[in-house]
C-alpha cells in the first residue's frame, strides 16, 4: 500500500488505530477464572506452612528426647533396682537385698 496517496493514508491510520485499541484492550483485561495462578500460590503457601510446622514438631520431639538422659534419677533407679544383679534378683537367690543389710 502506498501511503503517499491522500485517500489511502486516513484508512491506513484508522486500521492501525483500531488494531492498537484492540491489542490494548486484550492485554489490559484481568485474567479470567480459568487461570490458576492464585490457587497455585495459595496451595504453595499452605504446603510451606505445614512443612515448617511438621519440622518444628519433629525438632521439638528430638530435643525433648535428648533432655531425657541416662543420668535422670528415674532411669538410674530402673537400672540399679531392676537391672541384672539388682534387689529383685538377689531376693530370688535367697540373699539379703541391698537395703536390708
Amino acid at each position: 500500500m502506498n501511503c503517499s496517496e491522500a485517500r489511502r493514508l486516513p484508512a491506513l491510520l484508522g486500521a492501525v488505530l483500531r488494531e492498537l485499541r484492540r491489542a490494548g484492550n486484550t492485554s489490559a483485561a484481568p485474567p479470567g477464572p480459568g487461570s490458576g495462578a492464585d490457587g497455585s500460590l495459595y496451595i504453595l503457601l499452605i504446603m510451606i506452612f505445614y512443612g515448617c510446622l511438621a519440622g518444628a514438631l519433629i525438632l521439638a520431639y528430638t530435643r525433648s528426647r535428648k533432655l531425657e538422659s541416662k543420668h535422670d534419677p528415674y532411669h538410674l533407679y530402673i537400672e540399679r533396682d531392676w537391672g541384672p544383679g539388682g534387689p529383685a534378683q538377689a531376693a530370688e537367690e535367697g540373699g539379703p537385698a541391698e537395703g536390708q543389710r
